[in-house]
């Protein structure tokens, strides 16, 4: 949508200025004083129009690049995330031996997108509590038997706090750590040391 936005921008920017030098060349064409520098002008002001556009047009590409390489770096690393968690499935072994082995009873899920869901769904059945979740929309999980709160209120006490959007996971543990100081893990780690 954006982009049929700036094309239709630099069409109308090169028509108007078009169009406004054709008034200009026919108003001196009737006065006859057409000249060298009504045509430069011309020149001059069109090459402008154009440029601008042009540059307008390759921020926009930049920017779109930018946001679908950030895309592709998230799905590549939850496809090779849920791979190696399939993997586990198939060989019997579930998440819920690493907080097991690590005696963690009580955990916080940080991130309630697929991989969280997964993850509690995952724990539901086990001797591992999900005490609660962490999620910026909160509201929106009010049909899951989880209590879940925003990132903004206190945290309860638990064992340790699984974050599940591992792109970022370093910006969401410098926040964290600003508001708890139990064990935080990603969950890209609990599955990898499986």
């Amino acid at each position: 949508m954006n982009r049929i936005s700036t094309i239709l921008l630099c069409i109308g920017a090169i028509l108007g200025a078009a169009f406004a030098l054709l008034c200009i060349w026919l108003w001196l064409i009737i006065n006859g004083s057409v000249s060298i520098i009504a045509i430069v002008a011309t020149i001059i002001v069109a090459a402008t129009v154009f440029a601008c556009c042009q540059v307008q047009n390759r921020a926009f590409v930049k920017k779109k690049t930018k946001e679908y390489s950030y895309k592709i770096k998230k799905y590549k690393s939850y496809y090779y995330l849920f791979g190696s968690w399939m993997v586990l499935r198939n060989k019997g072994r579930t998440l819920a031996e690493y907080f097991e082995n690590h005696n963690f009873k009580n955990i916080a899920i940080c991130g309630l997108g697929r991989l969280g869901l997964c993850l509690y769904e995952e724990l539901k059945g086990t001797n591992i509590n999900v005490k609660y979740g962490i999620d910026e929309n909160a509201a929106t999980f009010s049909y899951l038997n989880l209590k879940v709160i925003s990132p903004e209120i206190d945290f309860e006490p638990a064992d340790i706090i699984v974050v599940t959007k591992i792109i970022d996971y370093e910006k969401i543990v410098k926040e964290l750590k600003k508001k708890t100081s139990c064990q935080i893990v990603s969950l890209e780690d609990v599955i990898y040391s499986l």
